[in-house]
């Protein structure tokens, strides 16, 4: 590792560069993984001006390296900045995920499973009812002010992890299977209310075939699922409501127990950087 470095890289001094660059490479990684601000709705340009903006707003408070990297060192930084920024991410659109898997659940006990139609924030080609409780936690989130969530966590990941470097544990591997489990229990949440009344509607049908076996079943059974199907993602609406401005508000605990974890032992941190 050398010194502060002599070279003037567009007017900042080597050490600067590259702190500004580790800081670039979190920032931007972040902005391309958590929701909304990763939708491709938003032109290309945009996303990366806005990166660039929120890199020069954050580097006025992040400390700049106490020496310069050598070319390994920094290609390690590099990496566990886009490392930190996936994670980040990961754990920002879990909740997301999980809304969208419990909606494509309805769709199958309902009977729309067969109609899909393009997600425009992923292009992926999801269902119908998936696609209407992911667009109504998208207004929640934005409502609820959730995405405020994400820029502070964006900035104030620099205070709970200092550059350059980052690690994998296994209490890192542990939060995120428990946040994944609960974006699972979420889904359970959601769906159950529908899929209950399904299954006796289902259960009902079935009882009436085998008391007038003369009546077609496929016949009243589909628009009769349909019917109550839909009555009852209605009715359930107001679950949305309530559960997740609660989930949305544990979002920066999430952040905070990722990015502590992720902090490299002191061993591990070559001399002469934080």
């Amino acid at each position: 590792m050398s010194g502060a470095g002599a070279l003037d890289l567009f007017g900042l001094s080597q050490v600067r560069f590259e702190t500004l660059l580790l800081i670039a490479v979190r920032v931007t990684v972040m902005l391309s993984m958590i929701p909304i601000f990763s939708a491709r709705q938003i032109p290309l340009l945009v996303r990366f001006g806005f990166g660039l903006l929120l890199t020069f707003v954050v580097s006025r408070t992040v400390p700049t390296l106490t020496a310069t990297l050598d070319l390994g060192e920094l290609t390690v930084g590099i990496i566990s900045q886009a490392f930190i920024g996936v994670v980040f991410g990961f754990v920002a659109f879990l909740v997301f995920t999980g809304i969208q898997f419990a909606g494509e659940i309805l769709d199958i006990q309902i009977g729309f499973a067969v109609v899909n139609i393009v997600n425009p924030i992923t292009q992926a080609q999801v269902t119908i009812v998936g696609e209407f409780e992911l667009a109504l936690a998208t207004i929640l989130y934005l409502a609820s002010d959730a995405h405020h969530y994400l820029i502070t966590g964006i900035a104030g990941s620099f205070s709970l992890l200092a550059l350059p470097y980052a690690a994998v544990t296994g209490e890192l591997t542990h939060s995120v299977v428990n946040f994944f489990t609960q974006a699972l229990f979420l889904v359970f949440q959601i769906a159950a209310p529908v899929a209950i009344a399904l299954f006796l509607t289902n259960v009902g049908l079935g009882l009436m075939a085998r008391v007038a076996p003369q009546m077609n079943v496929f016949v009243v059974g589909f628009p009769l699922q349909i019917t109550i199907g839909l009555i009852m993602v209605i009715v359930s609406l107001p679950l949305l409501g309530n559960v997740l401005p609660q989930i949305f508000a544990e979002a920066p605990r999430q952040f905070d127990t990722v990015l502590r974890q992720m902090a490299p032992s002191p061993s591990l941190t070559p001399a002469g950087v934080p």
